[in-house]
């Protein structure tokens, strides 16, 4: 089955029995992030809300809230499938760019098929709804935790255009709702929507916007990929699917949006307008991240199929939706950031830092030096870029092994030499940094140093002989020690 709508993706779950639909009366005000909160934490199922109080339009939450219902999502048992699939199309040579890299492939004929391509219908616009019938409070928006200023949009689809290039740009970014027909849209001055905007302000135009929910979950996991300035998200999409992604023209805007989505909210900014308070809003890790002046989203259409589902995700502390699914974009995609950073042999967003304050990478390394040399190439991607610390190790340390990591760091580590900070901007959704000041995150190196790294000497390891661990192993049975201990359990 190759699902091209959210629905039929959800009967996949039902059928799997990864998805729970509740039909009992749920408070999208506090209650229903509550319910979802508690689920995600224990890696339970998706939540299908039937009966969302005070809405007709159902509401799914904790949709990709597990590596499995992700795998499910990309068709494949484990995400290394997908990773493997991607390498087997890269092509080590130039250009740089991580798409222009996959084009210049000897797949390219290939891959040129599974570019978007439009199409004149979509059964995201089976009903229209503009003007005075517009009301963003018929949607069920959540308002997730006490402190938030209201209801948000967290599983919005941002589609927009480059005017100068005509590039499609789109992501996932947050909204909140300001009445029934304006949105506050987060964005950062790093982010391509915000450039786009001044970009528009300078021509003294609008920037047309539309957010877009549901459709094939593909589409959302290809959104959240980190992916640089200029690559097109709806291509990856396409690659993910193995076939194009079909867009469709919006109806009030010269967008093209998927055509099986659900809903699309269609609209613009007005550079000219004065930005609004927002926030403040839950953040990553659960803080609450206090109010900003962001630019406001005027809705002027509304369209969505007959049958429209709501998607929501729900922050708080780690494990949740948004961090699973940033950390197994990072996992399909590193083949390529292998192939920009040949050192390079394995990298983990931990959980515990929301796949975004954190960063492990282990490398293969040749020559003194090349642990920063790593660390600044890192600092140069996004979401490396708000790693506040990020810990490069050998290669043959498990990234995603925590007490490995940090056994590597008590032993490899004196703090005057290997730890280095740089200056950067600051994260919007980290409540530790003062958002009028720079950010400075840490890089710690933690790999064996070379002779040029440590004055010409470095102790080698205590480790037994291989003839010793043999004999061991045939004689263990006579020491009457119980079984024998795993070869990581002694090393």
């Amino acid at each position: 089955m190759s699902q091209r709508s959210l629905a039929d993706f959800l009967d996949e779950l039902g059928h799997a029995g990864e998805l729970i639909r509740v039909e009992a009366a749920v408070d999208p005000l506090l209650e229903v992030a509550a319910v979802t909160d508690r689920v995600a934490k224990s890696q339970g199922s998706a939540l299908l809300f039937g009966a969302v109080r005070g809405h007709d339009v159902p509401l799914v939450t904790n949709l990709l809230g597990s590596e499995a219902r992700i795998c499910m999502a990309l068709h494949v048992p484990a995400l290394c499938e997908v990773a493997s699939r991607i390498a087997a199309l890269a092509c080590p040579q130039e250009p740089e760019g991580w798409f222009e890299r996959l084009k210049a492939s000897p797949h390219e004929a290939w891959l040129r098929k599974l570019m978007p391509r439009s199409v004149n219908s979509g059964i995201c616009q089976q009903v229209i709804r503009l003007g005075g019938d517009v009301d963003l409070g018929e949607l069920p928006l959540l308002h997730c935790w006490p402190g938030e200023a209201g209801r948000m949009i967290t599983a919005g689809q941002l589609f927009t255009t480059d005017a100068g290039s005509g590039g499609r740009v789109a992501g996932r970014y947050d909204l909140e709702m300001l009445d029934r027909n304006r949105l506050a849209v987060f964005l950062s001055p790093h982010d391509e929507p915000a450039r786009l905007l001044c970009a528009a302000a300078s021509a003294g135009q609008r920037l047309p916007l539309a957010i877009v929910f549901g459709g094939d979950p593909r589409t959302l996991l290809s959104l959240s990929a980190p992916l640089p300035p200029g690559s097109d998200p709806a291509g990856l999409a396409g690659v993910l699917r193995e076939k194009p992604l079909e867009m469709v023209k919006c109806r009030s805007i010269e967008l093209e949006v998927p055509a099986d989505a659900e809903i699309v909210l269609e609209g613009y900014i007005d550079p000219r307008e004065a930005p609004v308070k927002a926030g403040p809003r839950c953040t990553p890790l659960g803080q609450l991240a206090p109010a900003r002046l962001e630019p406001v989203l005027h809705v002027t259409t509304i369209t969505h199929r007959a049958n429209p589902v709501f998607s929501a995700m729900v922050y708080g502390r780690p494990p949740h939706e948004e961090a699973l699914i940033h950390r197994a974009m990072w996992r399909v995609l590193l083949p390529l950031l292998k192939s920009s950073i040949p050192e390079l042999a394995d990298l983990d967003l931990p959980m515990f830092g929301a796949a975004r304050h954190w960063a492990i990478a282990a490398i293969h390394k040749t020559y003194a030096g090349q642990a920063r040399k790593v660390a600044h190439a890192l600092w140069g991607l996004r979401p490396p870029l708000f790693a506040k610390i990020t810990v490069l190790v050998d290669a043959g340390v498990d990234v995603h092994d925590v007490s490995g990591v940090l056994e590597a760091i008590a032993t490899h580590v004196d703090p005057g030499r290997d730890v280095m900070m740089v200056q950067g901007p600051p994260d919007p959704l980290d409540v530790a940094t003062l958002p009028e000041r720079l950010a400075q995150p840490m890089a710690v190196d933690a790999t064996a140093k070379l002779p040029d790294e440590q004055g010409g000497y470095w102790p080698a390891a205590a480790r037994t002989t291989d003839e010793i661990e043999r004999l061991l192993s045939e004689r263990w049975t006579e020491y009457q020690l119980g079984p024998e201990p795993k070869a990581d359990d002694r090393r």
